[in-house]
């Protein structure tokens, strides 16, 4: 048995560490996996939120020029100065630092009134725009139509003005009584939204892949050179991308890269742990198989010692049983005794102390019988032992002529020895008292048995019979009657309290007590 034992436990061994380090290695991709994964919805949440606050600007913008357009068709319908017009219009650019420039040209392509913020550097002076694509293009649009041009660098005179300004015109046609006038326009400055991405690995991609925002070591305004669906040894995408699509209008596009270096460093930290546990595992399991082997040996003393007790507890528990067997036996002789004296005696009032206290005794006889036939000899069902006893004194009191019914319920409750001989007692007093006195003139009748659990180690029972009930000349708590006063000395033994209830028809008695400690 011993070589099998070590045997065994050396092929446990290699198992488990081959399950150990098996594991560490899978833990460890997991987790690579897990850390990629975390810090790519970390970007892609950037980059949503960038392109939240882009269409944020783009639904504003729409919405501002086309508040300007009505206010330039309401000056022009109403024959307002035009000089008045501009100023509204360059209150309206100073209130909002995302707009540069706000434009009316007419059909000829002539800047009827040109705005710039305070900001600007540009000339106030009127240009022909007439040639250029925006123009072209709104005054092509239905009425309410709004036109948005591609991300671009801001141009005036010809030349892109320096310093940089990325802009998005936004440009609708104006009529009057509907016939078109010229197109109203509204320059967006995106430098405020690409500036928020300063600090991050961001990179913004106009239409023509034109980089206009590098967060690496991309050339500003020229062709972006990175290749996007590139990735890495293990699959993973390089970089995390997102399209930009206005209305279908416009294409863009936002890109960024994972933070490589916080990736490794967090990788290397977590492996030197997962093996370091690993290895740790491999010595536990180790001292737990050559433990397990003095184990072993110590088991072979304690099972033969287990053994001993073994036999000697089902002997304890026979002669127990014998015991319990014999005391019921011997109760038994005792009630023949008391019947056998009986019948030399003529009194029928002594004849009747005999009997009763034959009753007595066979409430305890049947406890004894109960538990000797029981698994638990410590403990009876009380509820199947009140209906026995109670059933045994009605078919022994009732004679022929009289119906007495028995009514027992009872949660599943056990009780000692010790508990179990004064209560049983007790239950005889009160059963015995209601078929002598309670049906004494009545043919049927109903006796009550109801067992309750309370908060342990409390119980309740209650106990009674539909019978005549007590005499008014009794005194319940004062009485000469040996079966009475044998009640309340019981109710005392068993720490209890005993009442009677007036409510009801008959006699019936509340009964709280205690389960009485054994001591064994």
């Amino acid at each position: 048995m011993g070589k099998k034992l070590i045997i065994t436990s050396t092929i446990l061994f290699m198992i488990t560490c081959v399950i150990i380090w098996n594991l560490s290695v899978q833990r460890i991709k997991l987790y690579h996996k897990n850390i990629t994964l975390v810090e790519e919805i970390t970007e892609k949440n950037k980059l949503k939120d960038a392109e939240t606050r882009l269409l944020e600007l783009y639904t504003i913008s729409k919405k501002n020029v086309v508040f300007l357009r009505d206010l330039i068709e309401l000056d022009l319908k109403t024959g307002i100065s035009l000089a008045i017009t501009h100023k509204k219009l360059a209150y309206f650019l100073n209130a909002d630092p995302n707009y540069f420039q706000a434009r009316y040209i007419d059909l000829r392509g002539m800047e009827v009134i040109r705005v710039e913020n305070k900001d600007s550097t540009v000339a106030k002076t009127y240009q022909y725009k007439g040639d250029r694509n925006y123009f072209i293009k709104t005054l092509h649009l239905n009425k309410g139509d709004v036109f948005v041009s591609n991300m671009d660098l801001n141009i005036e005179h010809d030349k892109v003005e320096v310093p940089h300004r990325p802009t998005v015109r936004f440009f609708t046609p104006i009529y009057i009584d509907n016939v078109l006038q010229g197109v109203v326009g509204l320059n967006l400055n995106a430098k405020n939204w690409l500036d928020s991405f300063k600090g991050q690995k961001t990179t913004f991609l106009n239409s023509k892949n034109e980089v206009f925002y590098s967060g690496g070591d991309e050339k500003l305004y020229a062709p972006s050179k990175t290749d996007l669906t590139k990735k890495d040894r293990f699959g993973n995408a390089h970089y995390y991308q997102r399209k930009i699509s206005l209305e279908g209008n416009q294409n863009w596009t936002l890109f960024t890269e994972p933070n490589i270096v916080s990736i490794q460093n967090q990788l290397t930290e977590y492996k030197t742990s997962t093996y370091s546990t690993a290895v740790i595992l491999t010595i536990g399991v180790m001292l737990f198989l050559s433990i397990i082997y003095s184990l072993y040996k110590k088991n072979q003393y304690i099972n033969s010692l287990n053994k001993t007790i073994r036999d000697r507890l089902n002997e304890r528990n026979t002669l127990l049983k014998e015991i319990h067997h014999r005391v019921k036996n011997n109760l038994q002789v005792i009630t023949s005794l008391l019947s056998l004296q009986s019948s030399f005696i003529k009194d029928d009032k002594i004849k009747g102390l005999f009997r009763y206290s034959q009753y007595r005794i066979n409430s305890m006889a049947i406890i004894h019988e109960m538990l000797y036939k029981s698994k638990d000899l410590s403990k009876i069902n009380y509820g199947d032992y009140a209906r026995r006893l109670a059933s045994t004194l009605i078919s022994s009191m009732k004679g022929t002529n009289k119906k007495i019914d028995l009514k027992v319920e009872a949660d599943e409750i056990h009780l000692n020895l010790d508990t179990s001989v004064p209560l049983g007692l007790m239950v005889n007093e009160i059963i015995t008292n209601s078929l002598k006195y309670g049906f004494k003139n009545i043919d049927e009748g109903l006796i009550t048995v109801k067992f309750e659990k309370l908060q342990y180690p409390n119980f309740l029972m209650y106990i009674g019979d539909n019978g005549s009930g007590f005499s008014d000349e009794i005194d319940f708590r004062n009485t000469k009657s040996l079966g009475l006063k044998l009640i309340h000395m019981l109710t005392l033994q068993l720490k209890g309290n005993i009442e009677k209830d007036n409510t009801e028809s008959g006699t019936h008695y509340i009964l709280t007590f205690q389960e009485i400690e054994q001591i064994s």
